[in-house]
């Protein structure tokens, strides 16, 4: 059934259609990694999928880094069409933490072959046992369709050439020509014998042929060759029907008619970056020539391999990789950086994230005053910046005082900026020194060093080209805080693990005191997040990179002495890289990790921490930011972004008892996103009878909203109501808020007002006994609004109301 594909993404997990691409929906987000480096259909049983995790093919240490490779843990296998699924044990090792390629024997459909960073594995037995067959950096592998005891293997910068096994994998020789950086292998199955190499060397794609089963190669391409990122994007694909027809892919797509010799670039309208060319099961090259490719901007088709036409099946493929991101706390509106998906804008619509800004995008920031005002960057701190709340947006970093190090290796790739958190103003971006504009809405902003290097003379910058995949310098700054109400104290990390605080941050040159070194002092390892803690701001947390158990410190002293708060043994946070660390805004002691394998969280200041993820799933998470003291976003770096609201009980049933729902449904009114739950006058339902409302009557809506509270006995109760009103006149519409008191059996009037033609939100706060409004045994809780327009006359127009959210706020 070739409307079933099954799609693995870098950081975001497996997703699955059963409508070929019209929609979407995730596996499992909690799988121990949402990193999927491969994946395979067992040839006789179409419900049972091999997935191979890691991304394996991502040139950098893993987790050292916000650009670094998301680590995997092995092979897992379901047997339900992905409903569900299973880690093979014999592969939760380090051997198996990056997967990239796994291959069925086309005779014998128990014996697989894997390559991983750490070889070529062979077994017999689906998995239960493996022997390593050949020790290198193994990527890519092959059968031959004509003859399943020839393989062959593309690895990582091996020395001569790709290898070649003539007995299934058992054993296996190095091929001679094809070397270089990484190499990917395509059979052409109407030619026996032949097969490619398409092989990364100095940021270009050349394709060498060999035509004795991948013993020798000789090289096809002239001049040049294709762009590449180093050995990040590259794949190959033959036509089963025509042995010279070749696609290969690097920035771009391109296409050769003469067994690679030539190319012409094609398929121009899809994302570049390209990393994989599927075949429709059915492609005989006549009556059907569909193929599928996957890219940094997630996947596309065409129904002509011969064309030049791409469309999107993304949808709602949520697999975003977010490097950053802001929410203005009274909008909602979002901004977020992305890899190689550009600056994103969200205004409500999960569906409808707008592109403001190409290139790569990185850390944002908005401004909290103004939802005009938000921030971006393109890699290496090109700061943007957007004055018509995220309708476009322009450079800010230059000018005739600009941030002398935007644009070089003086700065990461992704580099940390942030606005002063008590002057929108001020903005401080993160690179070798630190940079400072005191004037940044201004139209062109200056910006002034106001942190020195910490670079010892001499030693020089990385000297490799700019791209994904250089050393960010270990001198460079990886982040900065500013301390809520007072923006003298700033603090201010490195790369190495360096960490400076200064008391007078304002001042032209202000002072620094390094700190990681006092007391039982600080890892040297990359420090993601510093968090001040803006009721002391001696008191702040410290968040480290690393897959390392002891990622997350404290210091009550301003820095004279740290203390781990990463938790011991069972209840601790998992050994995995820490970039993301939220502080309760009301509740001291209740803090929130971002991690490698998700959100994590503690209720006792770092003693225990949760056993399991309590965020979106095991995904990278980048940042964890408050849009107000109960909702909490999570920026992540494979899943998009996610709002949670602590403490939420959301609606579980809607009875519309006056007028009519014309749009929306129940889910819509879960947050404030502008998903809206629209009903009009114009029905009265009076038990099975439904009365059309005629002139002079009383026209209103009338809805009650049911859920369940999670607890019997709170200790806070509230109820958070966010509507707008459509057509009408303003102030004629009344709207009122009640709810059901348990203990008289009747509704308590908590609010009334008029209505308003923007969103208003309305939060009712209640004192006294609480328990009264949750019904004892079920603990059942109920709201009833209604909007009522009074006696109206002829030539008066409609109006409709729009609830954007209704949600309980519940503590226990």
């Amino acid at each position: 059934n070739p409307d079933i594909i099954y799609v693995g993404s870098a950081s975001g997990g497996i997703w699955k259609t059963v409508d070929a691409g019209l929609n979407w929906f995730v596996l499992d987000d909690f799988l121990p990694s949402l990193s999927v480096g491969d994946m395979v259909m067992h040839p006789e049983d179409s419900n049972t999928l091999f997935v191979g995790t890691g991304e394996g093919f991502f040139e950098t240490v893993e987790g050292t880094s916000n650009t670094a490779a998301v680590r995997g843990a092995g092979i897992f296998v379901s047997s339900d069409a992905g409903s569900t699924w299973n880690q093979l044990p014999s592969t939760d090792n380090s051997d198996f933490y990056f997967v990239n390629r796994i291959e069925f024997d086309p005779i014998d459909s128990s014996t697989l072959l894997v390559t991983t960073n750490s070889g070529i594995w062979r077994s017999t037995d689906l998995g239960l046992n493996w022997s390593l067959r050949e020790p290198f950096h193994a990527l890519d592998i092959k059968f031959d369709p004509n003859d399943p005891m020839k393989v062959v293997a593309g690895g990582h910068d091996t020395e001569d050439g790709p290898y070649y096994s003539t007995d299934g994998g058992l054993t296996w020789q190095l091929a001679n020509g094809a070397g270089g950086e990484r190499q990917e292998i395509a059979w052409a199955t109407s030619q026996p014998n032949t097969v490619y190499a398409a092989v990364s060397n100095s940021g270009r794609i050349k394709v060498w042929r060999s035509t004795d089963g991948g013993q020798n190669y000789t090289l096809q391409t002239s001049g040049n060759g294709i762009q590449t990122w180093a050995g990040y994007n590259n794949t190959i694909w033959v036509d089963p029907t025509n042995a010279d027809f070749v696609i290969v892919g690097g920035v771009r797509f391109y296409r050769s008619t003469n067994a690679g010799v030539n190319f012409n670039q094609r398929f121009g309208a899809v994302h570049p970056d390209m990393h994989r060319v599927v075949p429709h099961p059915g492609f005989d090259g006549i009556t059907n020539t569909i193929l599928y490719f996957a890219t940094d901007g997630g996947i596309w088709r065409t129904d002509d391999a011969y064309g030049s036409d791409a469309v999107s099946l993304n949808n709602n493929l949520g697999v975003t990789q977010f490097y950053g991101g802001a929410i203005n706390p009274t909008t909602g509106h979002i901004i977020g950086g992305t890899q190689d998906n550009g600056t994103l804008f969200y205004s409500g619509d999960p569906q409808d994230w707008d592109h403001i800004f190409g290139g790569d995008g990185g850390y944002a920031a908005a401004d909290p005053t103004d939802p005009n005002y938000f921030y971006g960057e393109v890699q290496r701190a090109y700061i943007h910046r957007s004055t018509n709340g995220g309708g476009s947006s322009n450079y800010i970093y230059g000018g005739p005082n600009p941030i002398q190090e935007a644009g070089s290796l003086s700065t990461n790739f992704i580099p940390f900026f942030t606005l002063d958190p008590n002057e929108p103003n001020r903005m401080l971006v993160a690179c070798e020194r630190m940079w400072r504009s005191n004037n940044v809405k201004a139209s062109q902003p200056d910006w002034f060093s106001m942190k020195e290097s910490i670079e010892p003379p001499g030693r020089g910058k990385p000297s490799k080209p700019s791209s994904h995949f250089d050393p960010n310098s270990p001198y460079n700054l990886s982040t900065i805080a500013v301390a809520p109400g007072n923006s003298d104290v700033i603090w201010a990390a490195h790369n190495n693990g360096d960490l400076y605080f200064t008391t007078n941050g304002t001042d032209n040159s202000p002072t620094w005191t390094r700190v990681d070194e006092n007391g039982v002092g600080l890892p040297d390892r990359w420090i993601s997040t510093v968090v001040i803690d803006a009721n002391d701001h001696d008191h702040v947390y410290v968040a480290l990179m690393g897959w390392e158990g002891d990622n997350l410190w404290e210091t009550t002293d301003s820095g004279d002495t740290w203390s781990d708060i990463s938790g011991i043994g069972p209840m601790a946070i998992p050994t995995a890289p820490i970039s993301a660390f939220a502080l309760h805004r009301n509740l001291p002691g209740r803090l929130f990790v971002g991690t490698d394998v998700g959100v994590f969280n503690s209720d006792d200041n770092g003693l225990t921490w949760s056993t399991q993820s309590v965020g979106p799933g095991t995904v990278p998470v980048e940042q964890l930011l408050w849009k107000d003291d109960n909702t909490l976003l999570a920026v992540t770096h494979g899943r998009g972004m996610f709002l949670a609201i602590e403490n939420a009980v959301f609606p579980e049933q809607l009875d519309v008892l006056i007028g009519r729902q014309t749009s929306g449904q129940l889910s819509d009114i879960f947050t404030s996103n502008d998903e809206y739950l629209r009903f009009r006058p114009g029905a009265v339902v009076d038990r099975d009878e439904i009365a059309e409302a005629v002139p002079g009557r009383v026209q209103e809506i009338e809805v009650v909203i049911e859920s369940t509270s999670s607890s019997a006995s709170p200790t806070v109760f509230q109820f958070r109501l966010q509507s707008r009103l459509n057509g009408g006149k303003l102030g004629e519409v009344e709207q009122k808020i009640r709810l059901w008191n348990y203990d008289s059996g009747e509704y308590e009037i908590f609010d009334i007002r008029s209505t308003s033609n923007t969103d208003e939100a309305v939060l009712i706060e209640i004192s006294g006994d609480l328990s009264r409004f949750v019904e004892p045994i079920t603990n059942k809780i109920k709201a009833n609004i209604t909007w009522k327009r009074g006696p109206f006359g002829r030539g008066q127009s409609t109006w409709t109301i729009d609830v954007d959210e209704a949600v309980w706020l519940v503590s226990k």
